[in-house]
Parts: structure tokens; C-alpha cells; sequence
């Protein structure tokens, strides 16, 4: 199979989009923020990461010096108590679109006007302060509770000519540069000519879905999360793509459920999660009889694995094309084609 050489940044340092940063409190008081020690959740203090966007540094650290000034604590793990957990920041790539969110355990964020005031002077384009409660003991970044206190919901950010609506809880790729690198290798292997039919499984808020909605006739998205496929069909409207539409649940048994309708894709894509695709999803793939698959994959071990299971099935394993979508980290995401083999 042929694997082609990965496809890299020009320009590989501070290409990300978004920051989430713990908080910390160092012996005198004053307010620290940094990503924790390997192997542990002691916070090395910073100020800068080459791989974020300069943006994000001086956001996070303008609000770590205005919560400090205003002498509130950092939430202590050990203890539960305290307040602020995180600052996350987002940011448009090509809209210059700024999001701060503010993670607290608490209900209440002290000083919340001035805060708000003192991050409105210091950067003039913040299009976005939210207020995100996390109350629970738990190692997972966002509570339930979002609260927007200036400003929009959403960000807005564009791959390619799409335009992406972001809000704190979207999935949103970190690296839209190599992102469109990426989709623009999907969109070449789904060899898309106007009259397809397409299932984009995993869909998230529809980056890819749209992507292929600009070649294919109708496009199916199926994601798990619900507030994802709310995303997702904002962001369809937000395009005006009518042949793009969405749906919650496991593409294993919506897949099934289609085909018993009737439904014959041309082609079917794949973006899963590192873990890979599910048994029952590459069974239901392969029921499906597209006639090429298209398969995105962060993790080349769990590719490999379901590209035997598909092999197996009936397909053949065209061509291989890594994208460096993490400069300076071990990782790296694969685009895969393959074509149904003919029968003799």
C-alpha cells in the first residue's frame, strides 16, 4: 500500500487555536498557570507555549494578573475548595475572533464586572466572555453550566470557504491550517462528482460533512454528542446548505436502521477517536456496500487494525496520506482510501 510521505507546516510553531490552562496558586498568593508535570498534576508555571497562538499566551496571562489583583483563589484539587479552575481561550484563525472562558467551581465569579471591563480594555476585538461552572471533583476541564457574560455565544472561524460557528464546547479542529490540508486530501479520495450520496460517521459540528457538501448531492452526519449535531446544523444554515443533514446517535445502529430504508451511500467517511472504529460500525460499513470509503485516522495502530477488518470485507486499501496536523508532538492523523474490489 502506498503511504505517502506526511504532508508538514511551513510553518510549524504557534498554530493552535485554542488554550485550556490550569490554575494555580503559588506560596505568596499570587496566581499561577501552566500544564501540569508529566505523570502528574503539579502545575509547572508559564508564561508562553510555541505551539499556542501569541494571542492565547497574553489572554491567559492578562486574566490570570486581573484575578490576582482582585485576590481570588485558585481551585485546590486536594482540598475542593477555592475558585478558579481554568482559563480557556479560543480564537478565529482568519476572523481574528477572540473567546475567553473562565472556569470557576464556584457559582458566583467575584468581581465579575470589573473583570469583564479590564479584559474589554486591555483587547478591544475579545468578541466573547463566558463563565463556565464546574463544581463537580473531577479531572474533566467544563462543567454543565455556561454562562455567557459579554458578548456572543459563539466565535466564528472559516476552513476553506466554510464558515464555522465555535462555541466553548464545540469540537473544533486546533489547527485549521493543516485542517484543510486534511479534508482537501478526504475530499480528493471521496473522488466526489456531484450525484453521491455520503454518510460522514463521527461527525462532530460538521467540518467535514460540509466540506463534502460542496461536491455531493446529499450528505447524512451521525455524531453521539446532541449538542454537537445542534452545532452542526447551525453551521450547515450558517452556509445555506440544504443538502447536509444531521443526526444524534451511534452511526452502528443508525447505519443499519438506514440501509433497512432504503439508503445506498456512494461513499462513507470515518474521523473516530483514537480508539478507532467500533466492530459493529465497520460490520455496518461493510453492509452498506459504498463504493469507496474514506477513512481519517489519529491513530495509525487502530487504522491499521479496522483497515484489516475492512480488507477482509471487500475493500482495498488504495493509498495512504499522513497530515503533521500536531507539529512538535509524536502525532499524526492518516487519510485512507479505499475501493470496493471487483467481483470476478
Amino acid at each position: 500500500v502506498p503511504v505517502h510521505p506526511t504532508i508538514g507546516m511551513e510553518d510549524p510553531w504557534r498554530y493552535r487555536n485554542k488554550v485550556q490552562i490550569p490554575v494555580g496558586q503559588k506560596e505568596d498568593g499570587e496566581l499561577m498557570t501552566g500544564f501540569y508535570q508529566k505523570r502528574s498534576h503539579n502545575i509547572i508555571d508559564m508564561d508562553t507555549c510555541l505551539i499556542q497562538d501569541e494571542v492565547n499566551d497574553r489572554m491567559v496571562e492578562t486574566v490570570r494578573r486581573i484575578a490576582s489583583r482582585y485576590g481570588i483563589d485558585a481551585y485546590d484539587e486536594q482540598t475542593h475548595r477555592g475558585v478558579l479552575r481554568h482559563i480557556m481561550v479560543r480564537t478565529g484563525q482568519t476572523t481574528k475572533d477572540i473567546m475567553i472562558v473562565i472556569v470557576t467551581k464556584t457559582k458566583k465569579l467575584p468581581h465579575k464586572e470589573k473583570i469583564m471591563d479590564e479584559i474589554r480594555d486591555a483587547f478591544p476585538n475579545v468578541k466573547s466572555i463566558v463563565h463556565n461552572i464546574n463544581s463537580a471533583k473531577t479531572n474533566v476541564i467544563l462543567g454543565r453550566e455556561t454562562n455567557v457574560l459579554w458578548g456572543e455565544e459563539y466565535i466564528y472561524d472559516t476552513i476553506g470557504d466554510i464558515r464555522f460557528m465555535i462555541s466553548p464546547k464545540s469540537f473544533y479542529q486546533v489547527n485549521p491550517t493543516q485542517t484543510k490540508t486534511l479534508y482537501d486530501q478526504a475530499l480528493s479520495y471521496a473522488d466526489l462528482r456531484g450525484g453521491e450520496t455520503v454518510i460522514d460517521a463521527y461527525c462532530g459540528i460538521g467540518t467535514i460533512s460540509l466540506f463534502l457538501a460542496q461536491k455531493a448531492e446529499k450528505v447524512y452526519g451521525v455524531e453521539i454528542v446532541p449538542e454537537a449535531v445542534e452545532d452542526a446544523k447551525k453551521n450547515a444554515r450558517l452556509n445555506k446548505m440544504d443538502n447536509a443533514e444531521f443526526f444524534v446517535g451511534e452511526a452502528e445502529k443508525l447505519m443499519p436502521w438506514w440501509r433497512n430504508q432504503g439508503l445506498r451511500p456512494d461513499v462513507i467517511v470515518v474521523d473516530p477517536p483514537r480508539k478507532g472504529c467500533d466492530e459493529q460500525l465497520l460490520k455496518a460499513m461493510l453492509d452498506m456496500e459504498p463504493e469507496r470509503i474514506v477513512y481519517v485516522s489519529c491513530n495509525p495502530s487502530t487504522l491499521a487494525r479496522d483497515l484489516r477488518v475492512l480488507e477482509d470485507g471487500g475493500y482495498e486499501t488504495k493509498e495512504v496520506q499522513p497530515v503533521d496536523m500536531f507539529p512538535q508532538t509524536s502525532h499524526v492523523e492518516c487519510v485512507t482510501w479505499l475501493e470496493k474490489k471487483v467481483s470476478n
